[in-house]
């Protein structure tokens, strides 16, 4: 008989709940949750904006989880708010679903109206601050091509008439679901295929006034498959904004839980023994579905773990 295993989750997006709930039918555990908003749903509820995407089944899975008897920690902080050895000491598996949450900016500096993607979502999504943007930008520029970046110029062509997507490949090659293109282009956003930004204009107070772009050809297939760019010499131009968005990539920083946690080339297996990685954190940015697949297998994993330990 297998006896009773305590179970930690660091993240309440999609991937935890959803594996929560197959760990559950697999046997008996006590599972904790800890996430640092303050309420579930991960980037549903912190980036996905509400026009597009209804978060009512996190609800429902939420009340069936505790009912169940799974507890959640929320605006807790793994690694600041509560040491990640004090999970170690206090849990047999942890499970670490923390997101792709650090974006690039490529050298950009987020200030004057230069802003991260995720930073602007998380604005509008959670602290409602459209009358703030509404007041202080007419004019803004999204750099990127995949989802986050149509969720962030789709978000805006309802808070301002004038907002435009660059991207440096074609259409073609552009990352994001081919609907959420058509929504954007469909609302009134407009598409720089082929262009990339170079610089960041700013007046004497640090305040964006534009970016310098420059025309982007195509090439052969590089690493990823996608047609590889290059620069058009001489080709360089100005379109003026107020307002430029990144949103052009995450990464996953496991820093802030332990400087020894990292992937491995093992499923799901972390570097520290007892510790798994799940979802975005392990998988890099992807899709909802994508997130609860592997949420679901790795509910599998921890069960076998224990399974193989008692033998």
């Amino acid at each position: 008989m297998m006896t009773k295993k305590r179970i930690a989750y660091i993240g309440a997006g999609p991937a935890t709940l959803y594996s929560i709930q197959t760990l559950l039918k697999l046997g008996e555990y006590d599972v904790e949750v800890f996430d640092m908003n303050d309420r579930a749903g991960g980037a549903c509820y912190t980036g996905i904006p509400q026009f597009r995407f209804n978060t009512s089944f996190i609800d429902k899975l939420m009340d069936e989880l505790t009912s169940a008897g799974v507890k959640f920690h929320f605006q807790t902080t793994i690694g600041k708010d509560i040491p990640f050895s004090d999970l170690q000491k206090k849990f047999d598996r942890i499970v670490v679903a923390i997101g792709a949450q650090v974006e690039n900016m490529f050298g950009l500096e987020a200030k004057g109206g230069c802003i991260a993607g995720l930073t602007l979502l998380h604005d509008l999504n959670i602290k409602h601050m459209h009358d703030f943007y509404k007041e202080n930008y007419k004019h803004a520029v999204v750099w990127g091509g995949g989802n986050v970046a149509m969720d962030c110029s789709r978000s805006l062509v309802r808070i301002m008439d004038d907002v435009k997507i660059i991207y440096r490949r074609s259409e073609a090659e552009m990352p994001a679901h081919k609907g959420e293109i058509k929504d954007a282009r469909n609302e009134g956003v407009t598409f720089h295929f082929l262009e990339n930004i170079k610089e960041v204009l700013r007046d004497e107070t640090g305040k964006v006034t534009g970016v310098k772009v420059i025309t982007m050809e195509l090439g052969e297939p590089d690493e990823s498959g996608r047609r590889s760019t290059h620069e058009v010499e001489g080709s360089e131009h100005i379109i003026p904004c107020d307002l430029v968005v990144a949103a052009i990539g995450q990464k996953v920083d496991f820093s802030i839980l332990d400087e020894n946690l990292n992937l491995t080339s093992g499923q799901h297996q972390s570097t520290i023994e007892n510790v798994l990685i799940v979802g975005d954190a392990y998988l890099g940015p992807q899709s909802i579905a994508a997130a609860i697949k592997d949420g679901r297998e790795v509910a599998k994993e921890v069960h076998e773990s224990f399974i193989e330990t008692e033998r």
